[in-house]
């Protein structure tokens, strides 16, 4: 009885080691993985800042500028080149229009025109 129990109790623990052996060698696997998704994440974050360094960069207004000055006739526009909601009216329908409040647009006259320009440039 006593080499019974003497063979079970060895082979419980070789079967214990075995288990902590394996324990162990999944927990340096997973370690070794965090390592690796940690500097990803971090190489990942650098990059972002750059791309973002780079919009910024891209997106200057002053550059933007230069560059529309060197490629561009672009000028500010000037007073007669802007209508108001009531010329606009008029000019799109051939009539009056609506009559306008204290020089506020009338959200009807920007729909139709929004709507116009979306047609146009449909086609």
């Amino acid at each position: 009885m006593f080499r019974i129990t003497t063979i079970f109790l060895c082979v419980l623990l070789a079967a214990a080691a075995v288990g902590r052996y394996r324990a162990e060698q999944s927990v340096q696997k997973t370690r070794i993985e965090l390592e690796r998704l940690e500097t990803t994440r971090l190489d990942e974050l650098q990059q972002i800042q750059l791309l973002r360094a780079e919009v910024a960069y891209l997106e200057n207004p002053e550059r933007l500028a230069k560059i529309a000055r060197a490629k561009t006739d672009l000028r500010p526009s000037e007073p007669v080149q802007v209508v108001s909601a009531q010329q606009f009216a008029v000019a799109m329908t051939g009539t009056d229009g609506p009559q306008i409040d204290n020089g506020a647009a009338s959200s009807e006259i920007i729909t139709n025109a929004i709507a116009m320009a979306q047609l146009s440039s449909a086609e």
